[in-house]
């Protein structure tokens, strides 16, 4: 397993950049299908870096989120929480990221589930 830290997914999302049409879809299925990060997906427009562990194929299997003051905020899986990365169909290079050595993930994977 390797560790990397990436900036994608990371932009803040405006809702009236959506339009009219796809907020009031995007609404409507929030309402009907279950949420696949029901604690952390309001902080996902927060996320300022990615720190995910990947195997050897680059799948995500575990993955921290990290605001603008360095606090991790969202993890995955984690709970009822599929993930933002883990629960998508992304496959990571990861000589293409900076890498994150797997002591410091886990540090802040343990002082995640203590809060």
């Amino acid at each position: 397993m390797a560790v990397i830290e990436t900036t994608l997914a990371t932009e803040p999302r405006k809702p009236e950049e959506a339009g009219w049409i796809a907020a009031g879809l995007e609404r409507a299925l929030r309402a009907t299908l279950p949420a696949a990060n029901p604690d952390f997906e309001r902080l996902h427009g927060s996320v300022r870096k990615w720190w995910v562990e990947v195997d050897e194929e680059g799948v995500p299997q575990r993955e921290l989120g990290f605001d603008q003051s360095g606090r991790a905020i969202v993890a995955g899986p984690f709970g009822e929480n599929f993930g933002f990365w883990t629960d998508s169909n992304m496959k990571f290079t990861v000589d293409e990221h900076q890498p994150i050595a797997a002591e410091r993930f886990e540090a802040a994977w343990r002082a995640f589930e203590k809060r």
